[in-house]
């Protein structure tokens, strides 16, 4: 494994909540996967805080990737998805495919 950079964010629950609360299906569609959305949305009781994760785990991948969301760079092209054992990880696609060493 290849250690390309450190990230690191929080995100406050209530932000996410609000946005829930004013875009709805707006806001998840532009900002989560589907595979992010069906996982969140199952979680009723912390449905914000799961989207909350999620987000902050985005925003940290592209602060580590030195990208940031610029230059193509959005944030459904980062998604947070789950291994069999719970242990979640990062899946990339669009332009961040190619900032990833071969």
């Amino acid at each position: 494994m290849i250690v390309l950079g450190l990230g690191n964010d929080l995100c406050n629950i209530e932000r996410i909540q609000a946005s829930l609360d004013r875009f709805g299906s707006r806001f998840t569609a532009r900002v989560f996967t589907p595979v992010e959305v069906a996982r969140s949305e199952r979680r009723q009781l912390t449905r914000a805080a799961s989207y909350a994760k999620r987000f902050a785990a985005k925003e940290a991948c592209a602060k580590a990737l030195g990208t940031g969301f610029r230059m193509g760079v959005f944030l459904r092209d980062i998604g947070v998805v789950n291994l069999p054992t719970g242990q979640p990880t990062l899946a990339l696609t669009g332009v961040l495919l190619n900032v990833l060493p071969t």
